[in-house]
């Protein structure tokens, strides 16, 4: 049965917000007392991160979202409070199997700093880290608000896709981008397009609409940043907040309760809640991987450490030293297990080989079942790794076994037998009848061998030996014994008894071999899971990405802007390849592919086998 920790993620939330990333002089570092915290929490997460302005409310904003007007620390003066992203463990009680991982982020523009490549690596953490990312505006939505993510039209030249980048672009963005959610603070005009009332989506979209023709620098600035926005957040929505209350009471509204609040704003405050606590949206990496709060500790550090040795944060490296780590915690985790199972077995008063074999079967497939729940991206070293340290644990003890199980059989034999040994070497048995006195002595030896070595196939073996060097005695016996007929002078019954231990053999070695097919099955058959599994992440990603990248190709025509269209068309027809090749991808090919990997597999299985049958041999 499995010893893996079962993680209630309905207990997995903080008690108070914890600072994540400190930002000391310009220099961001990982607070190792929240990397902890992470650390422990072994369910998939939301990040939702915030970012804006400072001074306009983001920490409330959060607060609210948190279930707790009291968390991240709010303040009405000039100055900003939040520095570096502190974060925010939460409960989901909608999604029970999940947790809100809130993200805090200090202000950006802050003229107190006045360091805009801070503000950037800010920025640019919260969006690569997060699966919501909140951009907290005020009033309306304008081109001066909208200038406010200028940083948006820099986010190509901060991050990387690949390792090996190839003519890479922003459009690349899609299949990692978190959603993008418009918060307008303080809305005071009527959502009005053309005459017709809107809704906060279509407000939003309408403003992100380009110019019909870029003729002037300025037109081409109007239709840069809506179009950097359109290419990396191709899922967007808007949430308008009017103004929650007037005069004395804003310097205080994280004291009062909702009904001292503009009903409008408390109405819209509960559309957001319940838009982040039910919308399904939990954190992925390329691959379309799930992140769990370990996974996310990682992650950071990865990012993190590539800002400060100032390298361009690359998603397809970071993924992969993430699933690095990953894959060796697992292995680590899935032999510890197994080890510590198979040490336990080792020190018990049960040690014979079919009880060695039954316990590695049944613990190499739990080890392999621990892996495989904790492993990413289907590695095949790290599949190698494991099998050969449980060959390498399994073939140890089986030879200490051996060993140890040889010399107490040869010792069971000379004491059970001693009696009949002397009697056939002194004569007793030769004299009429004699046979017949040495195989009722015989039969109650055997009997009592057999249950002093649990008829075990190295109990057989020595006992073979017996048989073997006792012969030429037995043979003297009958030929002696005058009440043997000539017909049974032929067929010794020491001669039938030989056969039948060795056919007893035989059947042990059998059942063995059978029992290790099963275990290798099974072995390959969760190997297989954790590919499907794998290949169904990564399908429904860029799935998902595809309809997104369809979605604005769309209004782009619709907006008759057909140079933009025809990019997007080309970005979904890069998709859909990639789509194809991903669903037409099978096991057999995986295979193949890391057939040196598998092939070492088999290898060590063809080893376990060959010293079962030496054994079986001795």
């Amino acid at each position: 049965m499995s010893e893996t920790r079962v993680h209630d993620a309905s207990k997995q939330k903080m008690d108070k917000p914890l600072e994540l990333v400190c930002n000391e002089d310009g220099k961001l570092q990982l607070n190792p007392e929240a990397l902890k915290v992470l650390q422990s929490i072994e369910v998939p997460m939301v990040v939702v991160a915030v970012v804006g302005p400072a001074r306009t409310g983001k920490s409330y904003l959060m607060n609210c979202l948190a279930g707790d007007k009291k968390g991240f620390s709010v303040d009405s003066t000039v100055q900003s409070h939040t520095k570096g992203i502190w974060m925010w463990c939460r409960s989901l009680p909608q999604r029970p199997n999940e947790v809100l991982l809130l993200l805090d982020t200090e202000g950006l523009g802050d003229p107190d700093k006045g360091d805009i490549d801070n503000d950037n690596s800010i920025y640019l953490l919260a969006i690569l880290l997060s699966s919501i990312l909140i951009y907290n505006g005020q009033r309306n939505i304008d081109q001066q608000s909208l200038q406010g993510l200028h940083f948006v039209t820099e986010l190509s030249k901060q991050i990387q896709t690949r390792s090996q980048p190839d003519g890479c672009s922003s459009w690349d963005f899609v299949r990692f981008f978190p959603e993008f959610v418009w918060v307008i603070r303080d809305l005071t005009l009527d959502l009005n397009v053309d005459g017709k009332d809107v809704t906060p989506n279509e407000y939003l979209e309408h403003n992100l609409k380009l110019k019909d023709r870029e003729i002037s620098e300025q037109d081409k600035k109007y239709n840069e940043i809506r179009r950097c926005i359109r290419n990396h957040f191709p899922s967007r929505c808007c949430f308008a907040f009017p103004i929650p209350t007037h005069g004395k009471k804003l310097k205080q509204l994280q004291e009062l309760e909702d009904k001292d609040l503009d009903e409008d704003f408390v109405t819209e405050q509960q559309n957001l809640i319940k838009y982040i606590h039910t919308h399904d949206k939990v954190k992925k990496v390329v691959g379309g991987q799930l992140i769990t709060g370990r996974r996310f500790a990682e992650l950071a550090k990865v990012y993190v450490g590539m800002m400060a040795d100032g390298v361009i944060p690359c998603v397809e490296s970071s993924v992969a030293k993430l699933a690095a780590v990953e894959n060796q915690a697992a292995v680590d985790e899935a032999l510890k297990f197994y080890d510590d199972g198979m040490k336990k077995f080792s020190e018990s008063d049960c040690l014979t080989m079919s009880k060695l074999i039954e316990n590695h079967n049944v613990r190499s497939i739990e080890a392999f079942n621990i892996f495989h729940k904790r492993s990413m991206n289907n590695s095949g070293k790290h599949i190698q790794q494991l099998e050969e340290k449980i060959s390498s644990t399994y073939n140890s003890l089986m030879v200490k076994i051996k060993e140890k199980f040889e010399k107490e059989c040869e010792t069971h034999v000379e004491i059970v037998m001693s009696s009949i040994k002397e009697n056939l070497t002194s004569g007793h048995y030769q004299k009429p009848g004699g046979i017949q006195e040495l195989k009722k002595d015989f039969d109650k030896a055997i009997k009592e061998y057999e249950g002093r070595t649990k008829n075990e196939v190295e109990g057989l073996a020595a006992l073979t030996h017996f048989l073997e060097e006792v012969k030429p005695h037995l043979d003297h016996v009958q030929e002696m014994d005058s009440e043997l007929t000539a017909k049974r002078m032929r067929v010794s019954a020491f001669e039938q008894e030989l056969k039948r231990v060795t056919q007893g053999m035989k059947m042990m070695e059998q059942k063995r071999k059978v029992a290790e097919e099963c275990r290798n099955k099974e072995i390959m058959d969760q190997i297989s899971k954790m590919f499907e599994e794998g290949k169904t992440c990564s399908v429904e990603e860029l799935k998902e990405a595809m309809e997104h990248m369809r979605s604005e190709m769309e209004k782009y025509e619709v907006e008759g802007r057909m140079e933009d269209a025809q990019r997007a068309q080309q970005r979904y027809e890069s998709l859909k390849k990639k789509y194809e090749e991903a669903t037409e991808w099978s096991f057999m090919k995986f295979i193949e592919e890391n057939a040196k990997y598998f092939t070492t597999l088999l290898n060590a299985v063809g080893t376990m086998a060959k010293l079962c049958a030496s054994i079986a041999k001795t």
